[in-house]
């Protein structure tokens, strides 16, 4: 077994035991992220244009680009309506989640964030709790509505960005990936932001496991399958492509190395790694990768024991020196690593917006220049 997926299930182990976010729903996986890389090395192709300077991403070589420059996108993970399920048991609150991003975007600078989507299976929580508001976007139009409401409150801020990505969702298979239920579901949101050029589509979350690697190409084909299912739909339109950020293939999102030989093929891919680790594995993590790779880092932030504060902060160093975007976790009180701290208890609707010690170090780090 490679040693640096041996590493992995050590780390995994530890850091399962993480804290539930916003209810009695844990974080399943969120430790342990990576993934980066390019489709194919080159920008355009079928419906794939889009002039320079328009607001739309391109991804060429090794880098994500914008306006022909390596593209500086950084900030924090940020939860939908249902907020890491602390807020599912209520009606939706969309002027909550507004109110947040403006804190993230107007006083801490973030100009990039990752929209975290949430759905469920059922309304029953398996805890005794009944959740409001659970289905997803193809099933519940008002969710949608309320997802398009905050997309579109995120890019009337000049240069900000949202990473739309399907966090939780009952269509996943056992190990994470995007299945063939789970294509509707792109297709939908595909259709829904045709014409926004601040949106980034990632996949899904945090494919798991498969440590040796033995299912690396089945990974790959489920999130090719997806990819297809957005270019569909834009190819169809004649619109540009968004970029579309693909997950590792195993070990809760970290691997990299299959997409290295093995991209996805098109345009404006990207690979999405997520790090909860110390600096010693920063190399197979991302920095190898980004060599020839557009690397998205889509979570990290501070795991007991083996990502510390120290580390996170050397990560957003080296990820500024290799023009590699990335986003903390996460923008919320009860889903850690947390940037705010508890002081409302429940939902936390209009809570007072505290940052944690976490919290202070990245919005001081998102104050440096870039």
């Amino acid at each position: 077994m490679d040693p640096r997926r041996q590493h992995a299930i050590l780390l995994l182990s530890v850091l399962a035991a993480l804290g539930a976010c916003g209810g009695p729903t844990s974080r399943t996986g969120d430790d342990a992220g990576t993934g980066a890389g390019s489709g194919g090395g080159t920008s355009g192709g079928s419906g794939g244009g889009g002039a320079q300077g328009s607001g739309w991403l391109e991804v060429r070589g090794n880098h994500i680009l914008l306006g022909g420059q390596p593209w500086h996108g950084r900030g924090a993970n940020f939860h939908d309506t249902r907020s890491c399920n602390a807020c599912s048991y209520q009606a939706p609150d969309v002027a909550e989640v507004k109110r947040r991003v403006d804190l993230l975007v107007d006083g801490w600078k973030a100009n990039f964030i990752r929209l975290d989507l949430e759905s469920y299976a059922s309304p029953d929580d398996g805890y005794g709790g009944t959740r409001v508001h659970w289905k997803g976007v193809l099933d519940d139009p008002g969710y949608l509505a309320d997802i398009q409401a905050i997309v579109d409150h995120v890019a009337s801020k000049p240069g900000v960005y949202v990473l739309l990505a399907l966090w939780v969702d009952p269509t996943f298979t056992a190990l994470g990936w995007p299945s063939a239920s789970t294509l509707p579901e792109w297709t939908r949101l595909a259709e829904t932001f045709l014409y926004q050029p601040r949106v980034l589509f990632g996949l899904c979350n945090e494919p798991q496991s498969n440590f040796d690697g033995k299912q690396d190409a089945q990974a790959w084909d489920a999130m090719q399958k997806a990819v297809a299912a957005v270019r569909s739909v834009e190819d169809a339109a004649g619109t540009p492509h968004h970029v579309i950020t693909v997950q590792g293939t195993g070990g809760w999102a970290r691997y990299l190395d299959y997409y290295a030989s093995h991209p996805i093929p098109g345009d404006r891919i990207a690979y999405e790694v997520h790090v909860y680790n110390g600096q010693t594995d920063f190399g197979w993590l991302f920095e190898e990768p980004a060599a020839t790779l557009p690397v998205v880092i889509g979570e990290f932030g501070p795991a007991d024991g083996y990502m510390t504060t120290d580390d996170a902060a050397a990560l957003t160093v080296r990820a500024r020196a290799l023009e590699i975007p990335h986003l903390a976790w996460t923008f919320h009180q009860r889903c850690p690593p947390n940037l705010l701290v508890e002081t409302g208890g429940g939902c936390g609707v209009g809570m007072p917006l505290e940052p944690t010690a976490w919290g202070i170090q990245l919005r001081d780090d998102l104050a440096r220049p870039w």
